[in-house]
């Protein structure tokens, strides 16, 4: 009797056993399954985010792109132009179709981009056939430009709320509309030219500044402690880096902190010098910061330069120094140089640049004057300053006139073409709280 009762008991156990086993399957099924389905929500929803960025960058690029449209002379530089601004609208318009925005914000926004990419393109062909813009289609640029900040104003208000607010607290769920607040400004976001104008010139090829004959270590420490300005018994070794630019590193102890530097192996040429620690109190100005920067340059062998691209930021003044020939700005040969407005110091340099470009060049001489040149701008342009430059294109350089001016509050930098008259660039200064921004 007692052992039927213990059987059963058994058997009584194993099911319990069992189903609490099953239990636990069950459940962690169920959690595998609730984690699974959150990772797809929450790639989903960073993917609406990214696509949400997509769409602002490209409304700010084709507003940017009609203001310049707005001073171009040339027909090859307004095709170019047009014919890009068409590309953006239909990004736009297939990014806003994929955005939960709400019918009606939806409707209006891809209907609106779609007309600018149809009368972009119309615009396009008619320049390409040899007619100009008319001052019925000036107004209508002018129109699309302030649609563009208007509705850019919008689309960014929302992109900061979706940003702001933890992923897990957002709504998945492709049905629900997310919210849309009205914006007081337009806020731009650029497509950049990093630091200054043609900054990310050429970095291919053979590096024409890259002279001299190999040296050694404690070589390349004597150069470095005068990159510094310091002592060479004041420059320990530190970590060296090989690739196209092979260079000694070394760590300079200076008045104003410790400074990493880079000399190259090849010609003792500083590579690049940057301050353990950027952090400033601002004792001198721009205008003495910028002098002092010339001054250094000169005296550590890069010759005649001239600043062409100013901020400031973390007590330092960055400028971007191009070199001059005979008279001419050398976009190409530019060294970007930090200076402590603490001290009015130097205290960081990036030379990659100068060294891929920089040579002595047999510069030819401008077909065009510059009035010729100046015919060549749009009237609209309130010129201020001209200057002869060398600029980089895809595959070689060419010879411009540069012209400065302002247009509707804003500051152009029109590059026309001293061979062909062609108008080869144009560039957009943008104030920013830390210096300027080319657009």
């Amino acid at each position: 009797m007692m052992k039927r009762e213990l059987e059963k008991l058994r058997g009584k156990n194993g099911v319990i056993a069992t189903l609490a086993l099953l239990l636990c399957v069950s459940l962690g099924a169920n959690a595998v399954l609730v984690a699974r389905e959150r990772k797809l929500a929450t790639n989903l929803i960073m993917q609406r985010q990214r696509e949400m960025t997509d769409v602002v960058t490209a409304m700010a690029d084709i507003e940017i792109n009609l203001s310049k449209l707005l001073i171009a002379s040339g027909a090859a530089q307004s095709v170019s132009l047009l014919g890009e601004t068409a590309l953006l609208a239909q990004h736009v318009e297939s990014g806003l179709s994929r955005l939960p925005l709400g019918v009606q914000t939806t409707a209006q926004a891809m209907k609106f981009a779609g007309q600018i990419g149809e009368y972009t393109m119309t615009l396009a062909a008619q320049v390409s056939d040899g007619g100009m813009l008319s001052s019925d289609d000036t107004r209508q640029i002018e129109g699309m430009m302030t649609a563009c900040r208007q509705l850019n104003a919008h689309l960014t208000s929302m992109e900061e709320e979706i940003y702001a607010k933890p992923l897990e607290m957002q709504e998945p769920d492709p049905s629900v509309s997310w919210p849309l607040e009205e914006g007081d400004s337009a806020i731009e976001y650029p497509s950049l030219i990093y630091d200054g104008p043609f900054s990310d010139g050429r970095h291919e090829g053979d590096a024409k500044g890259l002279t001299g004959e190999r040296v050694t270590r404690e070589q390349a420490r004597e150069a470095a402690a005068q990159y510094a300005g310091v002592t060479p018994d004041l420059v320990k070794d530190g970590a060296d880096s090989g690739g196209q630019f092979e260079a000694f590193g070394f760590v300079a102890d200076t008045p104003d902190g410790e400074l990493s530097v880079q000399v190259t192996g090849k010609g003792n040429h500083l590579l690049w010098m940057v301050p353990e620690n950027a952090a400033y109190t601002a004792h001198y100005t721009v205008t003495q910061c910028l002098e002092n920067a010339r001054v250094y340059l000169a005296d550590t062998g890069f010759g005649q330069m001239e600043a062409c691209f100013v901020q400031q930021y973390d007590g330092m003044v960055v400028a971007n120094f191009a070199s001059v020939q005979d008279g001419v700005l050398l976009y190409p040969d530019q060294v970007k140089i930090q200076v402590s407005m603490e001290s009015g110091r130097v205290v960081g340099a990036e030379c990659t640049q100068y060294l891929m470009n920089h040579t002595r060049r047999n510069l030819p001489q401008a077909s065009l004057s510059q009035a010729q040149a100046r015919e060549m701008v749009s009237a609209r342009l309130d010129i201020r300053a001209s200057r002869l430059c060398v600029i980089p294109k895809e595959s070689g350089e060419r010879l411009c006139w540069e012209f400065e001016g302002m247009f509707s509050g804003a500051e152009y930098r029109v590059f026309v073409d001293a061979e062909t008259g062609e108008t080869a660039q144009i560039l957009r200064v943008v104030d920013t709280k830390d210096g300027q921004t080319a657009l």
